[in-house]
């Protein structure tokens, strides 16, 4: 013990206790031990209330549970029957927006003469858009609100794109007027209120076209002639729909819309250096991490854009809206019994349920149509747990670094839930005989051998990468996409994922660029894995 501290736990002691050391260490280390159980105390206070938090929230989100029911604003799969052996072109993710702020597809000039130049041949070739071309989600205009979802407000927004957009739609719709050409659209989840039929009508004016031409074509996948396409948001649980197929009601709102709508848009605002960088982060459950590593963290302006983005990602997606493909039929707990008790009466009741047509039909008239589920007794979980990770330190630099691992293992986990997504796909019995795998969504383009030569093809992004926000590293193969023939007649697909550089340069293989990381083969998941 120091002098210092001797001499201050001494001040207030009796003459006598002075005189003892041995009596003012132990003194001493009394009021430590007493300090560390209150510290103690005030941790397990803290865990407990994480825990009550945790378990209101899953609470809520069970009262919270929506039922969505289909309406007639839909869009079909591409089947093999719809598939014919042509040259195709695929490109992904343009995010065409009003052409503000928010807008980040800047290159309408390059995107016409890469169609003029490239896509259009003597021969046929179908352009497939596979999914985010149009930005709905950062489109906002006055009269209508950011979560009015209707062909009103889908009509409004994909007007304000065409208008903003002119040469790159008028490159489309020279390249549908030759009759031999064919144009698919895939929807994704930026784009999804492009399934109202009003809005399909619109492009289809846009574009020359009448109403059932089948030079334009909508989908949400696509599968022939040895290839297997969709957009990817459905392997990334903050973009996934329970009906992808179609507008609903109520309007189905996933957490990555949320978070376009009330933390990125916001934010993108800002006059901030950085701020229209921030919707180009990828995954969209990373955004925390693209936050806490931003750079001059010491700037007050810096610091209060990081605080007001991170209160709105928390109040976004704290408690989300749970959806329901059906309605459930609760059983009345009194026709049950004690719980633990009647398992039998429960099994009977579930029985007659699924073995009696009429009363499913009867349940199903008093639930707008649709069949409910029968639900007979409400389980709740044992426990919950969660996983609290220390912070390393206080400081900021710190703080940054940790912020900046994090974000570097959710890019990285994120990579890879959507090549073992499509690695499940290719080893299916349903899909599995096509030999390309292809998707967007992550923004990253890729080749990766899945093995049985079965290859998943990712066709990127054509706005900016930002690999590096403090250095600003940028990724310099800006316009990928994917062409695929048939060579020799050949059944097989050959596809080669490419870079367009402009009409005066050969578009070069994306692994030959140079600063290109090699991909790794991924393991085929086996027959177990896919059930």
């Amino acid at each position: 013990m120091g002098r210092g501290c001797e001499q201050r736990c001494r001040a207030g002691w009796p003459e006598e206790q002075r005189a003892d050391p041995q009596l003012c260490v132990q003194r001493a280390a009394g009021r430590l031990a007493g300090s560390a159980v209150k510290i103690a105390g005030l941790i397990r206070r803290i865990l407990q209330l994480i825990a009550i938090a945790a378990i209101i929230r899953w609470a809520v989100m069970r009262l919270r549970r929506v039922l969505l029911l289909p309406t007639g604003d839909t869009t079909e799969h591409i089947r093999a029957d719809q598939v014919a052996r042509m040259r195709r072109i695929v490109v992904s993710d343009l995010h065409m927006g009003a052409g503000d702020r928010a807008d980040d597809f800047i290159d309408d000039d390059e995107l016409a003469s890469f169609i003029h130049n490239y896509v259009e041949r003597e021969e046929p070739v179908e352009l497939i858009l596979a999914g985010d071309t149009f930005e709905f989600l950062q489109v906002r205009l006055p009269g209508i609100g950011d979560y009015e979802f209707s062909s009103r407000a889908a009509n409004a927004r994909l007007n304000a794109i065409l208008t903003a957009h002119a040469p790159a739609i008028g490159a489309l719709r020279s390249f549908v007027a030759r009759p031999e050409n064919q144009l698919t659209i895939m929807i994704g989840n930026h784009d999804f209120e492009l399934h109202y039929a009003s809005a399909k009508h619109l492009l289809r004016e846009a574009l020359g076209l009448a109403e059932n031409d089948q030079r334009l074509r909508f989908c949400i996948s696509y599968e022939g002639c040895g290839v297997y396409i969709e957009h990817g948001n459905q392997f990334d649980s903050w973009n996934t729909f329970v009906h992808f197929g179609g507008i609903t009601q109520p309007f189905e709102i996933v957490r990555g819309t949320r978070v376009v709508k009330d933390v990125i848009n916001p934010l993108e605002s800002d006059p901030l250096d950085v701020a229209t960088l921030i919707d180009n982060v990828k995954p969209t459950s990373a955004f925390l991490w693209y936050m806490l590593s931003l750079p001059r963290l010491r700037n007050p302006d810096a610091r209060r854009y990081v605080t007001r983005g991170l209160l709105r990602m928390f109040r976004t997606v704290a408690i989300p809206t749970t959806y329901s493909p059906h309605p459930v039929l609760m059983v009345r707990e009194e026709l049950l019994g004690a719980p633990g008790e009647t398992l039998h009466r429960e099994m009977a009741i579930q029985q007659l349920y699924e073995l009696e047509p009429d009363l499913r039909a009867a349940a199903a008239a008093s639930h707008g149509g649709q069949e409910p589920v029968l639900q007979i007794r409400q389980r709740v979980a044992q426990g919950v747990t969660k996983r609290l990770t220390r912070a390393r330190g206080q400081a900021l630099d710190d703080l940054q670094i940790e912020a900046q691992r994090n974000l570097r293992e959710e890019i990285r986990a994120f990579k890879t839930q959507t090549q073992r997504a499509m690695a499940r796909i290719a080893s299916g019995d349903e899909h599995g005989h096509n030999t390309l795998f292809i998707c967007g969504h992550t923004h990253t383009a890729e080749v990766v051998a899945l093995g049985d030569k079965k290859t998943y093809i990712n066709t990127g992004t054509w706005t900016e990468v930002v690999w590096n926000i403090a250095s600003g590293l940028y990724e310099s193969r800006r316009f990928p996409f994917l062409e695929i023939t048939y060579p020799d007649g050949s059944d097989s697909p050959d596809g080669r994922l490419l870079v367009w550089y402009g009409a005066e340069s050969e578009p070069q293989e994306w692994n030959d660029i140079e600063g290109s990381e090699g991909e790794t083969p991924i393991t085929m998941p086996t027959k177990e894995d896919t059930q």
